[in-house]
């Protein structure tokens, strides 16, 4: 980072000392990857958003939740999983589609994954709308969308 700020012409302090204008904010998890944190930010605009160097920014008050909850030594797994489904507790399928990584957005995969997803969770027998499906992978907005609805396993039963 020094170097390339000193070929913009910039000055770059070899260190930056803990406060307000320090990017990494005030709290900071070490990864067993070098270089590579859990942090907050000085700039929370820039979260969610590809700006810094490989590092996960965070909002200011949820790292600082995770930073007091997390025990040290603990295990971090990092993924890439910009789609998600899942049962709520009353049976209703949820999906859930972020946007993809730049490299991932061209072809089919996305939905294909999508789609395989959906079906490990359900019933050979459970007929999903895969249209709802493609148009959460093609407009990916974070947004919980009801894919269908099973009644909960007490009213299955006949009474």
């Amino acid at each position: 980072m020094r170097r390339e700020a000193a070929e913009r012409g910039e000055p770059a302090p070899s260190v930056v000392p803990p406060g307000p204008n320090n990017p990494l904010g005030e709290h900071a998890i070490l990864l067993a990857m070098p270089s590579y944190l859990i942090h907050g930010t000085n700039r929370p605009d820039g979260v969610g958003m590809r700006v810094s160097r490989g590092c996960i920014r965070m909002y200011p008050e949820d790292i600082k939740s995770l930073y007091e909850r997390l025990p040290s030594g603990t295990q971090v797994n990092l993924m890439d999983a910009p789609f998600k489904a899942g049962f709520a507790a009353d049976g209703t399928l949820f999906v859930q589609s972020f946007p993809q990584l730049e490299e991932n957005v061209e072809g089919f995969e996305p939905l294909l994954n999508a789609l395989e997803r959906v079906t490990e969770l359900t019933d050979s027998d459970v007929e999903i709308d895969a249209e709802r499906i493609q148009r959460a992978v093609e407009a990916p907005d974070g947004q919980f969308i009801a894919l269908l609805a099973l009644r909960p396993p007490s009213q299955n039963q006949n009474p």
